[in-house]
């Protein structure tokens, strides 16, 4: 059996929707109608991956994306938003408050299987076993996605913004350029962000990593960035 998805849902018809869908393709589903539920499988059944509906009867999507990124055990769920609210700005709020991947409903199938698939290919490369990656006075371990500056953690950063970090370093000194970062990060490409949001991310790493840290962290213009740290 492939890797375990939970499914959260106010549509029952969605639901087994999505669970005929992904059993198809040869994943475990544990699926659920109620926030609270899903809340306690996350703890309990461990999934892999999660497809989180916004509007639940008993939660809104958002408090249980927020829960799960402050719970130390499952704070690296990787989780795909799937919802039919049409609000400005709301893929880009998901993203930035927590959520790795994000489809409007009606979702096409096969976009929402190249997304899971993505999703689980990062998370599958973070799972292994921890070699730390060396670049000067920054040391990045994957697997604990921990990161060490000059031998000091760096506290707080969010699972995106490690994400993006790592990613700068792994190419350092080269430049990466913002299309690039939104697909390996986002599983999008960067037409399909808001248009701050990686220079929102930016802004918060160089304000976690402090000021010698920060000097490290290039913008190229029209570009995108680099890690030239010593």
């Amino acid at each position: 059996m492939g890797s375990k998805i939970l499914v959260v849902d106010d549509e029952e018809t969605i639901c087994n929707l999505l669970s005929r869908l992904l059993e198809r393709e040869g994943y475990k589903v544990v699926k659920t109608t109620r926030g609270q539920d899903a809340l306690e499988l996350i703890l309990s059944e461990k999934p892999d991956l999660m497809v989180l509906d916004l509007n639940l009867p008993d939660l809104p999507g958002e408090a249980i994306y927020e829960s799960v990124r402050q719970t130390p055990q499952v704070k690296n769920l990787p989780i795909l938003i799937i919802t039919g609210r049409t609000v400005p700005g709301l893929s880009a709020k998901c993203l930035n408050d927590g959520a790795d991947a994000f489809l409007p409903k009606p979702f096409d199938a096969p976009e929402l299987l190249a997304q899971i698939r993505a999703l689980l290919r990062r998370s599958n490369v973070y799972s292994e076993a921890d070699k730390a990656i060396e670049k000067g006075s920054v040391s990045i371990h994957p697997a604990q996605r921990r990161v060490l500056l000059k031998g000091v953690p760096v506290d707080h950063l969010s699972p995106k913004e490690f994400d993006v970090l790592r990613e700068l370093v792994v190419h350092s000194p080269d430049v990466v350029c913002k299309n690039e970062l939104a697909v390996k990060v986002w599983g999008t490409p960067l037409d399909q962000l808001h248009p701050r949001t990686l220079d929102v991310h930016i802004r918060r790493i160089r304000k976690k990593i402090g000021a010698a840290g920060a000097r490290s962290l290039k913008t190229v213009p029209s570009v995108g960035y680099q890690w030239l740290g010593n």
